[in-house]
C-alpha cells in the first residue's frame, strides 16, 4: 500500500499537470497571436504592445512554477517544460504554423530563461516573425542562430533538432513516401487492366477511378518522383501491355511536371499517357503477344491502333476538353516531330504537345524494356543515344532534352559499374549533379552482396568513388526489379 509522502507526491504532479496543460496551451495560443501581430504591425504600434503584455504575463506565469519556459514541437506533439499541450481540432492552423516554422529554421523550439526582459522578448518576436530562412535547414539554423547574436539574443535560445531525429525523421519520410508510391503504381496497373477489360466487354470505361488514379500520381510526382520512378524497371511480359500503359503515364507526368505544367494539364495529360495503347483491344491476341518480326501484313493492323483508340475514347468520355486532349496524345503519339509515322496524315503537321511527350515516354519505355515482340533489351545509354540520334525526324528536340535531363544520363534502374569494380544499380537521380546519382551496390568480384548499401555518389562521402559504365544487365543476369524493396 501505498504511503502519504508518495501519494502526496502524485497529486502534486497530477496538480502541476493540469496547471501547466492550462498555462500551456495559453502561451501556445497568445504567442501565436502576437506572432501574428507582429507580422503586421510594428513593435512601437498599439496594438502589439497590447498583445505582447499578454504574452509576458502569459511567461510570468510559468516563471512562477520553473525558471525556464521550454516550448518543443517533437514527435507530432507540442509540450511546455516536458508537460505535453492538450490541443483540440480548432489548434490546427497554429500548430502547422509553428511546426513549419520550426522544420524551416532545423530546431524543435525554444527556451525562455529567467533573465530575459521584455525588449529581449520583444526582438526575438520580430526576428522569429521576419526571418527569410534558407532552402538549407543546416544552413538556416546557423543564420537564424546568428540574426539572435547580432541582436545580442541571449535568454531566448532555439533549440536544434539532434542529427539522430533528423535521420530517424527522413528514413520514416522516406519509407512512406516510398510505400505511396508502391500503393500509386499497382493501382495505376489495375486501372489499366479494368480499363481494358470493360472495353473488351463493350462496357464503359470507370472514368471517376482513372481520374482519381492519375491525380493520385501527380500528387506523388510533386511529393518524390524518384519513389515513383523506381519501380518503372519492373518487367512482366504477361503483363507487358498493362506495366507499359503505367509506365508511359509515370514518364509523361515526370517530364510534364519538368516542363511546368499545372496540376489541371499534368491530369489530362496522365489520363491520355495511361490509354494511349487503349486501341490495341481492337487487335488480335495472338498479334500483340506475337514473339518474333512483325510482317507488312501485322504492321498494317500494328498501325490501325491509333484509330481504334479515338474511337474508344470518344465513346466511354466524350468530347470534353480532357477527352479531346486524351484522343488527341491516343492518335498522334506515333506521328513523328516531322509529321511521318503513323496514322498517315492527308497533310503533314507537328503533333500536339501531350502526343509528342507521349512519344518520348512510349519509346523510351519500349526500347528499355523489350517489347513482347522485341525481347532484347537496350541499356539506357543505347536508348538514348538512339533516340538523340532521331530527334531531327522523330521527337521534339528540345522536349527530349528536358526529358534526359529529367531521367539523367544514368536513368533510375539503370546497371552500372563503379571504379572500385562494384556493380550497382542507380536508385535516384540528382538533379544538380546528373553524373553521380544515389546507387544500391549488389555486388563484387565475389559475387551478390549479403546486403545492399546505398552510396549517394554526389556526396562528400564519396568523392573517391563514380561510375565507370554502364552494364548490360541480361548479359550479366541481373534484373534491377529484385532489388527493389516492395515492402
Amino acid at each position: 500500500m501505498p504511503d502519504m509522502n508518495s501519494l502526496e507526491l502524485e497529486n502534486q504532479q497530477q496538480e502541476l499537470e493540469k496547471k501547466y496543460s492550462q498555462i500551456g496551451v495559453n502561451f501556445f495560443h497568445t504567442l501565436y497571436s502576437t506572432l501574428k501581430t507582429a507580422a503586421l504591425y510594428e513593435a512601437n504600434n498599439n496594438r502589439y504592445i497590447s498583445q505582447a503584455n499578454e504574452l509576458r504575463q502569459v511567461i510570468a506565469e510559468i516563471f512562477t512554477e520553473d525558471n525556464i519556459l521550454s516550448f518543443v514541437y517533437k514527435d507530432g506533439f507540442y509540450f511546455i517544460n516536458k508537460f505535453r499541450l492538450s490541443l483540440e481540432t480548432s489548434d490546427k492552423e497554429p500548430a502547422e504554423y509553428y511546426s513549419n516554422k520550426f522544420e524551416a529554421f532545423n530546431i524543435e523550439g525554444f527556451n525562455i530563461y529567467t533573465k530575459a526582459d521584455a525588449r529581449e522578448i520583444d526582438k526575438f518576436i520580430f526576428a522569429f516573425t521576419h526571418f527569410k530562412p534558407s532552402e538549407d535547414a543546416d544552413e538556416s539554423f546557423q543564420l537564424f542562430k546568428e540574426k539572435l547574436e547580432e541582436l545580442r539574443i541571449e535568454n531566448v535560445v532555439p533549440t536544434r533538432i539532434a542529427e539522430s531525429d533528423i535521420s530517424e525523421k527522413k528514413k520514416v519520410q522516406s519509407e512512406s513516401s516510398k510505400l505511396k508510391a508502391r500503393k500509386v503504381f499497382f493501382n495505376a496497373i489495375s486501372v489499366v487492366q479494368d480499363i481494358i477489360n470493360q472495353a473488351q466487354s463493350g462496357n464503359k470505361i470507370n472514368l471517376a477511378k482513372t481520374k482519381r488514379v492519375v491525380q493520385a500520381m501527380v500528387d506523388q510526382i510533386i511529393d518524390n518522383e524518384s519513389a515513383l520512378m523506381e519501380l518503372t524497371v519492373l518487367r512482366d511480359f504477361d503483363n507487358y501491355t498493362y506495366i507499359h500503359s503505367a509506365n508511359v503515364c509515370v514518364y509523361s507526368l515526370i517530364l510534364g511536371y519538368h516542363l511546368n505544367l499545372d496540376k489541371k494539364r499534368l491530369s489530362d495529360l496522365g489520363i491520355g499517357a495511361l490509354l494511349h495503347d487503349i486501341g490495341k483491344i481492337n487487335l488480335p491476341l495472338e498479334l500483340i503477344n506475337k514473339s518474333g518480326t512483325f510482317d507488312e501484313n501485322d504492321w498494317q493492323q500494328i498501325r490501325m491502333h491509333p484509330v481504334y483508340g479515338v474511337k474508344s475514347i470518344i465513346k466511354n468520355r466524350g468530347t470534353d476538353r480532357s477527352s479531346v486532349r486524351a484522343v488527341a496524345a491516343a492518335y498522334e503519339h506515333h506521328i513523328t516531330n516531322s509529321g511521318g509515322g503513323y496514322p498517315e496524315l492527308l497533310q503533314k503537321r507537328t503533333p500536339c504537345l501531350f502526343a509528342q511527350i507521349v512519344a518520348i515516354a512510349d519509346s523510351f519505355d519500349a526500347m528499355t524494356s523489350g517489347r513482347v515482340y522485341h525481347k532484347k533489351l537496350r541499356t539506357a545509354d543505347e536508348v538514348i543515344t538512339n533516340m538523340i540520334n532521331r530527334a531531327s525526324t522523330n521527337f521534339n528536340s528540345l522536349l527530349l532534352k528536358v526529358f534526359i535531363n529529367t531521367i539523367g544520363i544514368y536513368p533510375i534502374g539503370s546497371v552500372v559499374r563503379l571504379n572500385t569494380d562494384e556493380i550497382a544499380i542507380v536508385s535516384r537521380n540528382n538533379p544538380d549533379d546528373i553524373e553521380n546519382p544515389e546507387v544500391k551496390v549488389i555486388a563484387d568480384r565475389n559475387g551478390l552482396k549479403s546486403e545492399v548499401k546505398i552510396i549517394d555518389l554526389s556526396s562528400d562521402e564519396a568523392t573517391d568513388v563514380h561510375i565507370r559504365n554502364i552494364v548490360d544487365s541480361e548479359k550479366h543476369n541481373i534484373n534491377p526489379a529484385n532489388f527493389i524493396d516492395l515492402g
